[in-house]
């Protein structure tokens, strides 16, 4: 499996089980760092991954996470409203901002 597509996965899965982006992304980094540094990956790919790593902890925001308990009581939404929207949509520029990363790091690769 591609780093890049490892990184999305493992930071998504653990956003998805824990609820927190910044553990997500930390514990992801700290996974994959002898990985990435025995590649040899240029800087410039060393920072498509980590853009790989933030945009899979993005998505999936659901009821352990405190920034949908924000967004859900400052817009007023219900707990089942918040998870149609915030979670989809969190997701959704999750999934997109991965996929675009992809596409970058195809071209310099």
């Amino acid at each position: 499996m591609p780093i890049i597509v490892a990184g999305f996965i493992i930071s998504s899965a653990l956003r998805a089980s824990q609820g927190s982006a910044t553990v997500a992304i930390l514990t992801t980094a700290g996974l994959l760092s002898e990985s990435i540094a025995a590649a040899g990956y240029s800087d410039l790919q060393i920072v498509l991954v980590t853009l790989a790593i933030g945009f899979g902890a993005l998505g999936l925001s659901h009821i352990n996470d405190s920034g949908f308990w924000i967004v859900t009581k400052y817009l007023g939404l219900t707990v089942k409203d918040g998870l149609k929207t915030w979670t989809v949509l969190s997701t959704v520029f999750g999934v997109t901002g991965f996929l675009l990363t992809c596409g970058v790091f195809a071209i310099v690769s």
